[in-house]
């Protein structure tokens, strides 16, 4: 029997689709999808530039950022590797002229002059350090044979391993959560673990002026929280660091050169955090100059000089 094919009988044309999802995962997938796209976009306009005007880019920018640029690709790895200290001093020098002076960086033992270097390392004279050195629950004592302890070298290793700290803890601040309490005497498993990777960033610093630069950026941060804090704080009658909206947004410390509290002694424990508006050391108020003159510069070698002559007595 012969069948006749009909128009009814034309094949059908599958026209369906698939339903598309629609979630907020999948909404969130597809926003880091497009970000990442973006950025792989922009890398590879960037990378077309030649590397005199990307150098020039990364001085503009905050030391985090340069970091975050440097995991983009190889390319952009070796170039901030081969010039961290170039970028971290224009960094240093365009926004923490004033952060800088307070908080210098301390010498390299490998530095100091090699006659001098056995009476730094001296068993006696390492135990007569003292309070100075002695082992802070916040803050890593320096390697007497990797760092410079004439004093001024402690004290400025001693404030850079608490600006990490004071940065660590700033959400607890913020927020009104109380930091935990160590053991008197005894250190825990997780302090040493925070003080020990405080150490190696310092010893970054040392010889890598882009970590330092990114230290100073951490302390700005950590300064313009900490004075919105105690501007808030009506009942807080003391003397404020002035610093409108503007500055605070400004990326820079410029701010600081303004007269205000003065801020010499070392936060010996956490505790002392709660009431730390800006720790701004180093620095005295000049008031018939009108303006703030720099106290450690030149200590050092002052310092290996005294130590020389006693020495020799």
């Amino acid at each position: 029997m012969q069948h006749h094919i009909s128009d009814d009988d034309e094949p059908l044309e599958d026209k369906t689709v698939a339903i598309p999802l629609k979630s907020k995962r999948t909404e969130r997938v597809q926003r880091k999808r497009a970000i990442r796209d973006q950025k792989r976009k922009e890398a590879a306009s960037l990378s077309q530039l030649p590397t005199e005007l990307i150098l020039e880019i990364l001085k503009l920018l905050h030391a985090s950022d340069v970091f975050s640029f440097a995991v983009v690709d190889r390319r952009f790895h070796s170039l901030v590797l081969a010039n961290a200290s170039i970028i971290g001093d224009e960094i240093i020098e365009r926004r923490y002229a004033i952060l800088a002076q307070c908080f210098p960086l301390p010498h390299l033992l490998a530095d100091v002059d090699p006659s001098i270097q056995p009476l730094l390392v001296e068993p006696t004279r390492q135990k007569q350090l003292g309070i100075h050195k002695k082992p802070y629950q916040h803050v890593h004592p320096p390697d007497p044979h990797f760092v410079c302890t004439c004093l001024t070298c402690i004290l400025t290793w001693n404030n850079l391993s608490l600006i990490l700290d004071f940065a660590h803890w700033q959400d607890n601040l913020d927020n009104g959560k109380p930091i935990p309490i160590l053991p008197r005497g005894r250190t825990t498993e997780w302090n040493q673990a925070l003080i020990d990777r405080y150490a190696e960033i310092v010893r970054k610093a040392l010889g890598n002026s882009l970590w330092h630069a990114w230290i100073l950026e951490l302390h700005l941060g950590s300064t313009i929280r900490s004075i919105k804090r105690h501007q808030e704080n009506k009942g807080n009658k003391r003397k404020h660091v002035e610093m409108t909206e503007e500055e605070a947004e400004a990326g820079t410390d410029q701010f600081l050169a303004k007269p205000g509290p003065l801020s010499l002694e070392f936060p010996f424990n956490r505790d002392e955090y709660y009431m730390l508006e800006a720790y701004i050391p180093n620095r005295w108020w000049k008031k018939a100059e009108q303006k703030w003159v720099y106290t450690i510069a030149g200590q050092h070698s002052r310092d290996l000089g005294l130590l020389v002559r006693f020495a020799n007595r």
